[in-house]
């Protein structure tokens, strides 16, 4: 049976409400722990997080967790809310780099996305190549001269800067927003991501 493990930051919102809706939806299936980057020990479930899940009838008891080495080796896959939650966890704890991803990473994880991706930090890196010529002919340039290598480098980017306003745009967010001291609707719409998310989750894995 296969092991998983959300983190967010405190373990009193988004980890918590995917852990329980996995449970209940993958009707025991999978088995699920959830755990915070900078969660304290024992701390209930946020009331408005409680309120979101009982309004569709899911079981929702919960005590915050922070997260261990332990529960990071007892899980075969750490899904994350955010892109900065997963670098914590791969910073901290070094053999989860293989396992860890943020939930919409790994569900979204598939060839075209992957392509896209890699595009996209091919043009951030073609950029770079490209300021670094020029950064050396504006250091050689005259006072006079510097306007037109300006001009010249802003011309050589602007296809790459076109390709990576397209590319943003066509990538979805990798983070899931913290509803925390949000309005019961905030919550309502985080529980509706997640809930989509976890039924992918599900056919996924």
């Amino acid at each position: 049976m296969k092991k998983i493990l959300f983190v967010c930051t405190g373990n009193t919102c988004r980890s918590p409400m995917a852990a329980a809706l996995l449970k209940y939806l993958g009707k025991g299936k999978v088995e699920v722990r959830s755990a915070g980057v900078f969660a304290a020990e024992g701390s209930g479930a946020s009331t408005h997080a409680v309120t979101a899940m009982s309004e569709k009838g899911i079981p929702f008891k919960h005590e915050s967790k922070p997260l261990t080495e332990t529960l990071v080796r007892w899980a075969d896959l750490v899904l994350t809310m955010t892109e900065s939650h997963k670098h914590t966890v791969c910073h901290q704890y070094p053999e989860a780099v293989e396992k860890a991803y943020t939930l919409k990473e790994y569900i979204y994880q598939n060839d075209d996305y992957e392509k896209q991706l890699s595009e996209l930090h091919q043009a951030y890196a073609e950029i770079e190549t490209i300021r670094a010529f020029y950064k050396n002919k504006w250091d050689q340039a005259d006072t006079n001269d510097k306007q037109a290598v300006q001009e010249k480098f802003e011309a050589d980017i602007q296809p790459f800067k076109e390709k990576i306003i397209s590319l943003e745009k066509s990538l979805p967010s990798l983070d899931i927003i913290d509803p925390f001291g949000g309005s019961i609707d905030l919550y309502r719409e985080t529980r509706a991501e997640l809930e989509s998310l976890i039924e992918k989750l599900i056919k996924k894995i």
